[in-house]
């Protein structure tokens, strides 16, 4: 499958010397959302042999013209890869940033008001992330609470990339 990573382009470097690019947990801005992806990966892909964190893909071809894409003025890479399927975990990029910031997934905003009653108490919080993956139940949420559902705002999650997969390399200068 063709998917996209935007790295910097000295990580870049460091891939082509050592033929391969892992996440690395000291670089991790959210360790814990970081441990809990892993997880994840772990129970939803066969075979995942995932050692480190993982590496952020994208289904559709990000721009380096695009604002917060990488930081500006830095030097970065567009990686244009070729993934087998079963070795990417997609989830919704909207909805992730609840997990990065230890919020529950709710419905709609009566949901929301529940738990807010009940003091968002952690192991109830969790048990939301899992929506993450259930695209028919996102896209399902009223608008005025969610938002449009964005199908094209997919974002996936793999172990490892190889140069193998590496088809077409991309570099810009960061918008900021």
């Amino acid at each position: 499958m063709i998917v996209y990573t935007v790295q910097p382009e000295y990580i870049y470097k460091k891939m082509r010397e050592q033929g391969y690019l892992e996440g690395d947990k000291k670089f991790a801005m959210f360790p814990e959302a970081y441990e809990w992806m892993v997880d994840q990966m772990k129970k939803r892909i066969a075979n995942c042999n995932v050692e480190n964190y993982p590496i952020w893909l994208w289904q559709r071809r990000p721009s380096g013209n695009e604002k917060a894409l990488a930081t500006k003025g830095e030097r970065w890479v567009i990686l244009k890869l070729d993934v087998p399927e079963d070795k990417i975990l997609w989830s919704s990029f909207d909805d992730w940033h609840c997990i990065l910031n230890n919020s529950p997934i709710t419905f709609n905003e009566k949901e929301w008001d529940s738990f807010e009653e009940r003091g968002f108490t952690k192991e109830e919080v969790i048990k939301t992330w899992e929506r993450l993956f259930d695209y028919e139940w996102l896209a399902s949420r009223p608008t005025e609470w969610a938002g449009n559902y964005k199908e094209h705002w997919i974002q996936g999650v793999t172990a490892r990339i190889t140069m193998e997969q590496v088809k077409k390399v991309s570099r810009f200068i960061g918008k900021g």
